[in-house]
């Protein structure tokens, strides 16, 4: 007999998600210290204020559950006919098993309906993991820079769609 495992389902996040959120991208960057500048990171753990006024407007914010629990996010926005995704997180209790392709995936579906013609993202080269989901999903390297307000080379991903 074989076993399949289910495709995680991924939904907009509404504002009642705001604190599990900004306790899920917490979690998701603990112990990354040690790789990452410390900038970086703190930039990248939003307090529950910044998650609310994401999805007052101007973001669209996915989550996948795993049981009733946040298992990840991702946000996208849709400056000039591209889409950019950024801040995915997946809880790490529950990585490798689908949930961040399934929110990249959803994410450039989305992208798609409305009819964008490129896909952006953008991580540092350390997140060795997040640069393997990416480039699996048909990213490719555009360019490089170093953000003086990150203090980590970043690597800028594109999809054409």
């Amino acid at each position: 007999m074989r076993f399949f495992r289910p495709v995680p389902r991924v939904s907009l996040a509404l504002s009642s998600d705001a604190a599990a959120l900004a306790k899920l991208y917490e979690r998701a960057w603990a112990g990354c210290d040690e790789g990452l500048d410390d900038r970086m990171i703190s930039d990248q753990v939003p307090s529950v204020d910044e998650v609310r006024s994401w999805l007052g407007g101007g973001f669209e914010v996915y989550r996948s559950l795993q049981e009733a629990k946040l298992a990840g996010a991702i946000r996208c926005s849709f400056p000039t006919s591209t889409c950019h995704l950024d801040r995915l997180a997946v809880d790490p209790d529950l990585r490798r098993r689908g949930f961040g392709q399934a929110l990249v995936e959803h994410a450039v579906g989305r992208a798609k309906r409305a009819g964008v013609t490129r896909v952006w993202t953008q991580m540092s080269p350390k997140l060795e993991d997040s640069m393997e989901l990416f480039r699996g999903i048909g990213f490719r390297e555009a360019g490089r820079y170093l953000p003086s307000y990150w203090g980590e080379p970043m690597v800028l991903l594109e999809l054409p769609i």
